[in-house]
């Protein structure tokens, strides 16, 4: 026996493997002679999972992203995922990413470049070798992690169900083991792995949850990622039920006629909490938190009122509402009135002014701006871009037209034709989720800043 390992583990460890196998048939997340890609980083987790599919006899194949982030410990992290695959005798495919080049092309975070181009590659691969599934590592604890990630941003029952068991040709099948068994397991078999020092720092999110906010919750519960997990489970079966009673009462309110639906506006105004069915009702129509908020206004207004969401529009007729699905160009446009007030937006954002001197350093992430306050103008202006309209790209002094930047950057369309700006006045300030205006950077003369932060929900 290892030594520092518990003995009430290694008596656990033998039905590790029918306990992969049997989560599998219980989540249906493969069948035996489906062809596997598995996600293989070199780490603790992907190694194990390897293993254990390799000792499951599945038809499998390792996938490795080598992001050239980290130096000599990318190449170290490739050729050790080389020598796995060779130890385990299935092929291995390997592709190399120029992260930098992608995070300049779209202006996003490096850890969100880095998942898209992943993602992006799994996916050909699947087609391109006619495998069935990808197979990632996240564990119970990543599911832990996700749940308070989720919390403290707010996102809702959805948010807290955890990282889903198979999600379109991704599957998950680790989902059922702790950190600390798999770590057990990959000791007993004396299964070697490698360690990404980025998992030790503090400064992402999910790392602070990882090692300030678990340890101190364990501190007060030894079982605490077992408790969670079940939690999870349990929100994740409430979470069924309560769908199914949103359904049953969709089907109540909405009534369906040729081009349209129309909703029973005594029944609608019986429903209580209001905000929350508001919400659950008129999601699944394109209509954001916010927009559902505002609903509410408009059961109570004069007939015509609307409300306009990337795919349907609702206006009120009489004693009832009526939902049409968009077929045209619409003109939607929004409004911040102050950093303190705005008009109902169309999507969830985070807007505060804070002193230059507190931001220690601007977010390398495209979901968040930092713009001067004093060159700006209010009200700001949200809108859809429109063919014509130019900015001046951060870190350029030269005009550019917004429908060139989007073929430079490759964009695709469905992403581009969705996109919305903010200005001042007839002044772009930011190509929401892509770039900021050079016009609107913080400076050495920046004294304020103007701090605006879109808020999607969280995906593992």
């Amino acid at each position: 026996m290892k030594k520092g390992l518990p003995r009430a583990l290694f008596l656990y460890l033998p039905s590790m493997l029918d306990r992969f196998k049997s989560y599998i048939g219980a989540q249906q997340l493969c069948r035996f002679g489906d062809r596997i890609l598995l996600a293989v980083s070199g780490g603790i987790d992907s190694v194990v999972m390897s293993h254990l599919f390799r000792e499951a006899d599945f038809s499998c194949a390792i996938a490795h992203c080598n992001f050239q982030l980290r130096g000599e410990d990318s190449d170290a992290d490739e050729r050790f995922t080389r020598s796995l695959a060779e130890f385990l005798e299935i092929q291995v495919f390997v592709k190399h990413f120029n992260v930098g080049d992608r995070v300049r092309e779209k202006g996003i975070s490096v850890q969100m470049a880095a998942r898209e181009l992943r993602y992006a590659w799994f996916e050909e691969l699947l087609d391109e070798q006619s495998f069935d599934m990808v197979a990632t590592a996240h564990n119970k604890n990543d599911a832990v992690e996700t749940f308070f990630l989720n919390l403290s941003r707010g996102t809702g029952i959805r948010g807290l169900a955890g990282i889903p068991a198979i999600s379109g040709r991704t599957i998950r099948p680790l989902l059922f083991a702790s950190r600390k068994e798999i770590v057990a397991y990959a000791s007993l078999h004396q299964l070697e792995h490698r360690l990404d020092s980025s998992n030790l720092e503090t400064k992402y999110r999910r790392n602070k949850i990882r090692h300030d906010v678990i340890p101190v919750m364990e501190q007060i519960n030894p079982g605490f990622i077992e408790t969670m997990s079940l939690n999870i489970t349990n929100i994740n079966e409430v979470l069924g039920i309560y769908r199914n009673a949103v359904e049953k009462v969709r089907a109540d309110l909405f009534g369906s006629s040729p081009g349209r639906i129309g909703i029973d506006l005594t029944k609608l105004s019986s429903l209580s909490p209001r905000r929350t069915w508001l919400y659950e009702l008129f999601s699944p129509f394109g209509f954001t938190r916010s927009q559902c908020e505002g609903i509410e206004q408009i059961m109570h207004s004069k007939p015509g009122k609307r409300s306009i969401s990337t795919t349907h529009e609702l206006y009120k007729d009489r004693d009832r509402l009526i939902l049409v699905e968009l077929t045209g160009e619409t003109f939607e446009r929004y409004y911040l009135d102050s950093p303190e007030k705005s008009s109902s937006l169309p999507f969830p954002m985070d807007v505060e002014v804070i002193d230059r001197s507190d931001l220690e350093e601007i977010p390398p992430d495209r979901l968040v701006a930092c713009v001067d306050l004093k060159a700006i103008q209010f009200p700001l202006t949200i809108r859809h871009w429109t063919h014509g309209d130019y900015f001046y790209p951060l870190g350029m002094n030269q005009m550019k037209k917004l429908s060139d930047f989007f073929v430079d950057n490759k964009i695709p369309v469905p992403e581009k034709e969705s996109t919305w700006i903010l200005a001042s006045g007839k002044n772009i300030v930011w190509i929401m989720g892509h770039r900021i205006d050079h016009r609107f950077r913080i400076t050495e003369n920046t004294r304020q800043v103007l701090l605006l932060s879109l808020q999607p929900d969280v995906v593992p």
